[in-house]
């Protein structure tokens, strides 16, 4: 797998050749004169591409991608239009309607609402000429980037299962149920996998919060509680935290209740996840992520391209995933670092 390009799902688009194909040769010239004409008016063309920027101070994967979405929009030469919101399906959708009001000529969609939930903006916006683009989630009628769930949950799980030789107890937390989608995927897959070990079992899910709180806090909170109703070593093998919050939350309560034994497996990078894993002492031995720098690059480039007057088909690209070790922590944290302070610096003009 290319792990600097999306994977796209299976389709056939019908090319200009196949559209001409069995016509006389003076015809085709003269069909084939004016799209070439016509392509090179679209790829000139200065177009708004509204963009909601919904992160908040935890949400360091998803501002990593908004901002090289804003970088690929500059430089295919198209003009970034922002919102600033916060990391909340209402606020996402604010924003977007917001957007609408902005001349606009292509809208970014993501990453809270669901395709059900954010339909009736699509909708409005597709009745106005203006093309939508899923960012990390699916949107009515539209081509989508997003994270390969279920590779991620494979990744991530198999590593756990391997790590206990398909023994033991596990326990997953992740944000609240129904806050963002891709969290229930991969916690079902993973639910799926202890099912059917017959050495194992799947200790019941631990809800962590939502991106306004204070969720390092709140799984200290519920994971120390976990740990009272199951006070003998060994009666919990594995933590699969799919929020970085959350496993930095995990191990404050192990490392306070004296549980080392237990070890914690994460997804998502940020800065503090990182610089913890890569202590010697860390009880987090494994994390996944998701190439946000990829997946904005991706949906930037599709948005630009539908704005210009190019049909592209609701198509689902997914983007790599990608897994480090303990050992590879502090490398990952440098490459984490350097991109976050580009982005952070160009989202500066935009809203921050």
């Amino acid at each position: 797998m290319d792990s600097n390009n999306p994977v796209q799902t299976p389709g056939k688009d019908l090319s200009r050749q196949d559209f001409i194909r069995g016509s006389g040769a003076l015809a085709a010239a003269a069909v084939v004169a004016k799209p070439q004409l016509f392509d090179v008016m679209m790829k000139s063309k200065k177009v708004r591409i509204g963009i909601p920027l919904t992160y908040g101070p935890l949400n360091q994967p998803w501002r990593r991608g908004a901002g090289m979405l804003v970088k690929k929009v500059l430089e295919m030469g198209a003009e970034p239009v922002t919102f600033r919101g916060e990391p909340t399906k209402d606020s996402e959708r604010n924003a977007e309607e917001q957007l609408l009001t902005r001349g606009i000529d292509a809208l970014v969609m993501g990453i809270y609402q669901t395709q059900l939930e954010s339909k009736a903006t699509a909708q409005r916006a597709q009745s106005r000429g203006i093309p939508t683009v899923g960012f990390a989630t699916y949107v009515y009628n539209s081509p989508a980037v997003v994270e390969d769930q279920f590779g991620t949950a494979l990744k991530l799980g198999n590593w756990v299962l391997d790590r206990l030789q398909r023994r033991g107890t596990v326990v997953q937390t992740a944000e609240n149920p129904g806050f963002y989608q891709p969290f229930d995927i991969e916690v079902s897959m993973v639910n799926l996998m202890v099912k059917w070990q017959p050495q194992m079992t799947m200790l019941p899910f631990l809800p962590g919060g939502v991106s306004t709180q204070n969720e390092r806090q709140l799984s200290r909170q519920n994971v120390t509680s976990l740990l009272s109703a199951h006070p003998q070593k060994g009666s919990v093998n594995a933590i699969v935290s799919w929020w970085w919050p959350d496993s930095l939350g995990a191990a404050d309560a192990l490392r306070q209740t004296g549980r080392t034994e237990i070890i914690i497996a994460n997804h998502y990078f940020s800065n503090e996840l990182l610089t913890y894993m890569s202590q010697p002492n860390s009880l987090i031995l494994a994390s996944t992520d998701t190439p946000w720098h990829i997946l904005g690059t991706k949906t930037g480039e599709l948005a630009v391209r539908m704005a210009r007057g190019e049909r592209i088909p609701p198509t689902t690209y997914f983007v790599p995933v990608t897994s480090i070790e303990k050992k590879d922590a502090a490398r990952t944290l440098a490459d984490v670092k350097r991109m976050d302070s580009e982005v952070i610096a160009l989202l500066r003009h935009y809203g921050g």
